[in-house]
């Protein structure tokens, strides 16, 4: 028997409610909210990606090539490579990049020549993927007082808002979106993101663990959003 709209509504506030809870007994303290594309990262696992040292959001391991930054990011960016981990690949590139201009426009360049191949039949992640990465470079500069990257030309916002029109729902991508949005600015369209990934996210999945991580970046937001109560 199907549930009646009343008992779905029941069961979507039980869920939100347990959803809040779980944010707020998960949510590790962050020493300091900086640039949230590069000082936040996403929980993924054992899902492979870049190298990374175990000292938190900028730990880069000191022995990698970043002359294989380009080949290496892109390798794991595969059709297969659900978005949040793509999200926590492409902040560990740009942050390799961040200081060596040879890999960051090596890096930049690989991303764009993907998007840009087969023109609007190109794969809608590789849109993402360039449209991540573009915003996370712009933030560098407030991150890292030696940065190598240079200002891309291309919207990474409208990128991401590509690919998520041609994939259809994808919760992971409505979250990056919610991150590239999440200034005072944009607190609106931020908002409706957030709201999406939470209401696409499931319990004890990677992105709740990653939103619960991020609690210090949203403060109350998570629970304006859901219109959840103490």
């Amino acid at each position: 028997m199907n549930p009646t709209f009343v008992e779905v509504k029941m069961m979507r506030h039980r869920f939100t409610l347990a959803l809040a809870v779980f944010f707020a007994a998960l949510a590790p303290s962050l020493a300091q909210a900086g640039p949230p594309l590069l000082c936040f990262p996403m929980s993924i696992g054992d899902a492979a990606s870049l190298p990374w040292g175990a000292g938190g959001w900028n730990s880069p391991r000191a022995n990698y090539d970043r002359a294989r930054l380009a080949d290496d990011t892109v390798a794991l960016l595969s059709s297969q490579t659900r978005a949040l981990v793509r999200m926590e690949t492409l902040r560990r590139a740009v942050i390799y990049a961040a200081s060596d201009e040879a890999a960051a426009k090596k890096l930049v360049g690989a991303l764009r020549a993907r998007a840009q191949a087969g023109g609007k039949t190109a794969d809608p992640r590789a849109r993402f993927d360039l449209g991540y990465a573009v915003e996370a470079s712009r933030q560098t500069g407030h991150a890292f007082s030696f940065a190598r990257l240079a200002d891309p030309p291309e919207d990474g916002y409208a990128l991401i808002r590509q690919a998520l029109e041609a994939r259809g729902p994808d919760p992971e991508m409505e979250y990056a979106a919610a991150l590239v949005t999440s200034s005072r600015m944009f607190r609106g369209v931020s908002d409706e993101h957030l709201r999406a990934a939470i209401a696409g996210a499931k319990t004890d999945s990677d992105l709740a663990r990653t939103i619960a991580a991020h609690q210090p970046l949203w403060g109350s937001r998570v629970a304006a959003v859901t219109g959840a109560r103490r």
